[in-house]
């Protein structure tokens, strides 16, 4: 039976990479949202050659203290949320989840030695985000929906103003199971209110679907327009643009180079490999004064990104309401199709580029620095068969040089009883490395002092409550250092 995962990650940071989570809540439902077993919730201890980010602790309210005592081995927590997601035909979802939930997850589990991605696609299971679907909503049909305003006088896709404005029961924001539940509750509204958008958006987690709307890659004279909607694109002209694909992206097959149409894209003639890289890759706080980030985007095909190949869809009433010029919206694609052949420019504009910074970057960080192979995949199923005591054994015998890295790691976080005296010198001269020099970009002891200090001022009392635990945990986890 085809199932959602309705599912949200409370964090001790922001970064997939380097943050951990704190709490882990997922409800699954059928495809008509009815719920379908009992509601999933489970917090993670912290460990201990990390530290939390002071602002996200306040934002969740959530202390290392309270992970710790409440929460379960990392190793466990991550075999607890594959087994939930891995359930044949399940569609993991959430509010946000592509662009923050997954990527906790892969992180999670690659550094738990298991397979980040299977979870994704393997029998019969995909993922979607109810984000770009309220997106969509508010761009094409946001009759039956009501569009809360936030402080900035922009309407807000917010999942706690959402909730209020709509009347549907959201009890505390950034608590998971909260979250969770609010986030079927706005799903059930969309569905009920815009059924063929719902659906729609759903088939489009299907990179082939997407892949038909976008009509490509196709011949350069049967190459046409599609809609586009996006977070990256202002609310204000509804996330919403009309976008022409310029090439494959030269390296990752899921992935489609886009023009945006608003702007005139002969400018591409013009450029040379460098000029198109800094305009691309440039913060535009970056660029010299006059100079403008290039209207380029890249559509992930395995992302369930929002598009349309029907421009019918942008009706009069659409058109009125994001002031679109269509005119030269149209004259814009027949320039864009008389582009000469940039294939050769744009291989080299992706190139991946040597990190000439000197930033040392752990193995658990280094989940995108290529596949393991099947053959090390085996090896590590093998491992886990082992008893740990043996583990130390199998050091050298993976053809990947991380995954050395990864299993001394996971023996010393898990189960640290299982190191040799030589080991256990090694872990704690880690975790020195790590919470007093900041190795890796780790936040430090003194890093998180000075943002509990800062934050310290304009705190109420129960936010003092967390930053006086954040203080005494730093003490906790760097002793006489």
């Amino acid at each position: 039976m085809q199932t959602f995962l309705w599912h949200d990650y409370e964090t001790f940071g922001a970064n997939p990479k380097k943050d951990r989570p704190a709490q882990f809540a997922a409800i699954r439902t059928d495809m008509e949202l009815n719920e379908v077993q009992e509601p999933m919730e489970w917090f993670c201890k912290p460990p201990l050659d990390y530290l939390p980010d002071a602002q996200a602790c306040l934002i969740t309210g959530i202390t290392p203290q309270q992970a710790m005592q409440k929460g379960e081995m990392e190793h466990v927590f991550a075999d607890r949320i594959q087994q939930a997601f891995s359930q044949p035909e399940t569609v993991g979802v959430g509010y946000n989840t592509i662009r923050f939930d997954d990527e906790f997850t892969r992180f999670l589990l690659w550094r738990n030695l298991l397979d980040p991605y299977a979870r994704e696609w393997r029998d019969g299971n995909s993922r979607w985000d109810l984000l770009d679907v309220v997106r969509m909503t508010y761009a094409l049909r946001p009759e039956g929906v009501n569009w809360p305003v936030g402080e900035d006088g922009k309407t807000s896709f917010k999942l706690e103003l959402l909730s209020a404005s709509n009347g549907l029961l959201h009890e505390a924001a950034h608590d998971a199971v909260s979250d969770v539940r609010a986030t079927i509750a706005l799903a059930r509204l969309i569905r009920q209110k815009q059924p063929r958008l719902f659906e729609y958006a759903l088939a489009l987690r299907d990179k082939r679907m997407v892949a038909k709307e976008l009509g490509f890659p196709a011949a350069q004279n049967q190459v046409k327009p599609f809609v586009h909607i996006s977070g990256m694109f202002p609310v204000e002209q509804g996330c919403l643009a009309v976008m022409w694909p310029l090439a494959n992206h030269p390296t990752n097959r899921n992935e489609v180079i886009a023009w945006n149409l608003a702007s005139d894209p002969r400018e591409l003639l013009d450029l040379d490999v460098q000029t198109i890289r800094q305009r691309l890759f440039s913060r535009q706080v970056d660029l010299p004064e006059g100079i403008v980030r290039l209207p380029i985007k890249s559509i992930h095909m395995n992302k369930s990104p929002m598009v349309v190949g029907n421009l019918k869809v942008l009706t009069p009433q659409v058109q009125q309401r994001w002031n679109m010029d269509m005119a030269t919206l149209e004259q814009h694609a027949l320039w864009a199709q008389a582009l000469p052949d940039m294939s050769a420019i744009w291989a080299e504009v992706f190139s991946r580029q040597k990190n000439d910074l000197g930033v040392a970057v752990m193995a658990e960080q280094d989940l995108y620095g290529g596949f393991v192979s099947d053959a090390d995949r085996k090896r590590l199923l093998e491992l886990k068969k082992r008893p740990l005591d043996q583990w130390s054994e199998c050091k050298g015998r993976f053809e990947d040089p991380r995954l050395d890295e990864l299993v001394f790691f996971y023996r010393a976080r898990n189960h640290v009883e299982t190191l040799s005296e030589q080991e256990m010198a090694q872990w704690e001269q880690h975790r020195k490395r790590v919470l007093i020099e900041g190795y890796a970009g780790a936040r430090t002891a003194s890093q998180l002092m000075a943002e509990i200090d800062a934050l310290s001022d304009d705190a109420s009392e129960a936010q003092q409550d967390i930053l006086g635990a954040l203080y005494e945990w730093t003490d906790y986890v760097t002793p006489d250092w």
